[in-house]
Order: C-alpha cells, then sequence, then structure tokens
C-alpha cells in the first residue's frame, strides 16, 4: 500500500503542482477542463512530523472529500457522479491525466471481456468442447492451437469490427454528438428502469468485471504453473518439495528446526470425520464443524455460509419431499387424484395447482432473500447480520438455552442431510423396481435389469438390446 501510496503521491504533485493533499479545488471553480480546476495551494506546505489526521483535517477544511478507500488521500474529482465514487480509488491519479470517460470505458471492457474469459477458462477446463478435431485441446495450449489451425485470423475480423463500432460510439460521446455513458451499447434487457436500480446494476457489474480481472489473471498464472486444471487443487507436500532449493519461493539454506517441525505438524492436521484428508480451515463457528467434514474443499473455494444457506435448505426441502413422497400413495388433498408411483404424481395434479405451487414457490424464493441469491450478495449489507438458514420463521421454537438451540441446529443439520439421501435413494427404488414404494421389493420383480431401458442408443445399449 505504500508503494501505491508514494507513487501516487509523485505523480499528483507533478500532475497538480502542489503539496499535500494536492487538490484543493474550489467548489465555485467552474473553468473549462479538468486540470484547471486545480488552484494553487499557498499555504499547503506542512512541517516535518505532522500526523496523518492533522493532514486530513486541513483538506477537509479547504472543501475537499477524502477517499473512503484510500483515506489518507483526497479523492478526485473526476471521479464524482460515475458508479464506484463511494470508494475514490485512484491512489496513483489517473483520473487527473486521462479522461475518466475513456478510462472507465476501458475498465469496463476489460471487466466484461475477463468475465467472459474467466468461464470459458473454466468451462473448457471442465471437459466441455466446441465439436471438431481442432477445438480438442487444453485451455493452455488453445490459442497456439487455433493460430496454427488459421481460426484467429477470422476471430480478429470478427472482433475488430465490434471494436470498430465501440471506437465510434466512443468518439462520438467525446466530441458531444450522444449522452452516452462510458460502457453503454444500448442493451436493456433485464435491466432496471428506475434510477436506483440502474446505478446499483452498473456498480454490480463493475465489481464483478474487477473481480475477474483479478480472477483471469490467477486462472491463467495457475493453470501455466501448475499445469493443472481448474480448481488447481495442488499438494502441499510437493508444492513445497519443489520449492525447497528455490530463494524466489522464500527458501533458506539453514531453517530452523522449530520452525520445520511447526510447518510439518501444520501440514498434517487431518478431518477427524476423513483423517486422510487435510483439515477443512473456514467450517468454525457453523454447527457441525466438530466432524470437519469437506472432502472436496468447497469451503475453500466457495462462501462457507453460502454453501450452508444451500445446505439447509436443499436438507429442509428433501425433509418435506421424503414426508410427501411416503404420504403420496395413501393420501391425497381433495381434489386431487392419487397416482400408484409418486413419480408419476406430477403428471396426475390438475396443471393449475401445479402453476400456483409454482408461482409461491417461486415468490418465496425470491422474496426471502431480496432478491439477493447469489454467493456474491447474499451476506452483502444487511444479509451479512443474518446465520445462515435463519429466515426469521419459528424462533419462537428455539430453546433459550444456548447449548440446546445449538443441538437443535445440528438436528436439523443431520436429519436435512439424511433426507436427501432418503430422498435420493425413494427415487432410485421407484425407477427401478417400475412401481411404487412400498412394497420394496413387488411381487413378480425378477431384478434391475432394463430399470433405465431408454428410448435412445445409450438406453439400448445399457438393456443390451443395441442392434435389435
Amino acid at each position: 500500500l505504500a508503494m501505491l501510496a508514494f507513487g501516487g503521491a509523485i505523480t499528483q504533485a507533478t500532475l497538480s503542482g502542489n503539496g499535500f493533499p494536492w487538490l484543493y479545488a474550489r467548489a465555485e471553480s467552474n473553468a473549462a477542463g479538468l486540470s484547471s480546476s486545480l488552484q494553487p495551494a499557498s499555504s499547503c506546505s506542512f512541517a516535518a512530523g505532522r500526523v496523518a489526521d492533522v493532514q486530513s483535517r486541513v483538506a477537509r477544511q479547504a472543501g475537499y472529500k477524502m477517499s473512503a478507500a484510500v483515506p489518507f488521500l483526497p479523492m478526485s474529482p473526476a471521479l464524482e457522479g460515475i458508479a464506484g465514487e463511494e470508494e475514490g480509488f485512484d491512489p496513483m491519479g489517473f483520473s487527473l491525466a486521462v479522461d475518466i470517460r475513456w478510462l472507465r470505458e476501458a475498465e469496463l471492457k476489460h471487466g466484461r471481456v475477463c468475465m467472459l474469459a474467466t468461464v470459458g477458462w473454466i468451462t473448457t477446463d471442465l471437459g466441455m468442447r466446441v465439436p471438431g478435431e481442432p477445438f480438442q485441446v487444453s485451455t493452455i495450449d488453445a490459442h497456439d492451437a487455433l493460430v496454427k489451425y488459421g481460426t484467429m485470423p477470422h476471430m480478429l475480423v470478427w472482433l475488430g469490427l465490434l471494436e470498430t463500432f465501440g471506437f465510434l460510439a466512443l468518439t462520438n460521446m467525446f466530441d458531444g454528438k450522444t449522452d452516452r455513458k462510458p460502457g453503454d451499447f444500448g442493451l436493456r434487457m433485464l435491466y432496471p428502469t428506475d434510477a436506483k436500480g440502474q446505478r446499483e446494476m452498473q456498480l454490480k457489474e463493475l465489481r464483478n468485471g474487477r473481480l475477474a480481472m483479478l480472477a483471469f489473471s490467477g486462472i491463467a498464472t495457475s493453470g501455466v504453473l501448475t499445469g493443472d486444471t481448474w480448481p488447481f487443487f495442488a499438494t502441499a507436500p510437493e508444492r513445497r518439495q519443489a520449492c525447497s532449493s528455490s530463494r524466489l519461493c522464500g527458501a533458506t539454506t539453514a531453517a530452523p528446526r522449530a520452525f520445520a517441525a511447526a510447518t510439518a505438524r501444520r501440514a498434517m492436521e487431518t478431518s477427524k470425520s476423513m483423517p486422510f484428508l487435510p483439515k477443512p480451515q473456514n467450517l468454525a463457528g457453523l454447527p457441525g464443524c466438530e466432524t470437519e467434514f469437506d472432502p472436496l474443499g468447497f469451503s475453500d473455494t466457495f462462501d462457507v455460509k453460502w454453501l450452508r444457506e444451500s445446505e439447509l435448505k436443499h436438507g429442509r426441502v428433501c425433509m418435506l419431499a421424503t414426508l410427501g413422497f411416503v404420504a403420496e400413495q395413501y393420501v391425497q388433498f381433495p381434489g386431487m387424484t392419487g397416482a400408484e408411483d409418486a413419480l408419476n404424481a406430477i403428471y396426475s395434479a390438475p396443471a393449475s395447482a401445479t402453476l400456483a405451487l409454482v408461482f409461491v414457490a417461486g415468490y418465496i424464493e425470491s422474496s426471502i432473500y431480496g432478491g439477493k441469491m447469489t454467493m456474491l450478495d447474499m451476506f452483502e449489507g444487511d444479509g451479512a447480520k443474518r446465520a445462515p438458514g435463519d429466515l426469521d420463521f419459528g424462533k419462537q421454537f428455539l430453546p433459550k438455552d444456548a447449548a440446546e438451540a445449538y443441538n437443535l441446529k445440528l438436528k436439523e443439520l443431520s436429519n436435512g442431510r439424511l433426507a436427501m439421501l432418503a430422498f435420493a435413494g425413494m427415487v432410485h427404488h421407484n425407477l427401478v423396481v417400475k412401481g411404487p414404494l412400498f412394497p420394496i421389493i413387488p411381487d413378480g420383480w425378477t431384478g434391475p435389469q432394463g430399470s433405465w431401458n431408454l428410448d435412445s442408443v445409450a438406453g439400448g445399449l445399457n438393456s443390451y438390446q443395441a442392434g435389435e
């Protein structure tokens, strides 16, 4: 941070000709041009040894708004009025030297490209490919392979055409021929109509784009260095061995024995429930964390609160579904036609009832979170105070004692996990026996042969009927 701050200090001092805090812009100054709003500071020199709070107070008294992201620097006036100005982040003072509209246009374009690139890299690493032999290569080798195949010139032509239209939009905006905002290409699908919603959407795109630029840089670096595919789960012992002789990795010729022993102990920490796997590091504080169960390392990659919210929701739905799956064979709501096999109940129910169920479920799903349903925003703002799974419903049934309440939450979690397995098993049972849940083994059932007989090549192969 100090290196960035010092670089920004030199840049702003050179551009403005002023001392700290450099930007003594008067509110009544309306001269054309950004740099013309910078007035010479007549008494901004300060004696050596003044502390940062004195500097900030002087800046505020002079009419400045200090940066929220870098509180010891004043916010650039060029950031006012654009999405993200609340953060006031421009420590290098780029917005003083370059038109902020061009900077924001470039930032949004790079962010959008990197959001697509991140999704594309992960998708291809997971095995998805465009049909055709030239595309059956690894993500890292894709560029060179397509250059050799001759695809890149065609892509360059089409992307160049899009860039031409973007350049025309930008120049017309600079010339004042349009009131276009940076990054605006007139696409309004799913775009809010009110000003507040539009600003929030712009802020979300900006932040996700910034995150994607960092993410793609990290993904490309990890992919090249490890030679692995996403999510690049490298084994810690091999990584330490590979770096043991390199000073670039922080190695020394004579590491203290005590430090080496401590490192070995940390590396050997294993999960209690799966002792052949490392101990998860991000489960502390959640009910059930004592088992340290996270074999796939999801809590190291995703927001653990969002994961627990999803787990509880699926568990609650499956507990209800399990009861309904068993009861449907014997009990029906008034006006509903029963089905011997619960899997066929969806076809026997009236269409109006099905639509009503979908509508009610969708309304509950969207309203309880205030529209914030993704990992990026569910636990931001007011949601940060909410515990995963707490929908402010049924709290009156929770015990007052903290230990008893914790045990009840643990029981809900355990029963939900069991219900997910149980519901999956019941569905599989009905598919295999081609009948109801009870009796478990129907009379005359000869076995699971042909249980997954589908009207397809794969179904024929599975049922040993190919070629018949």
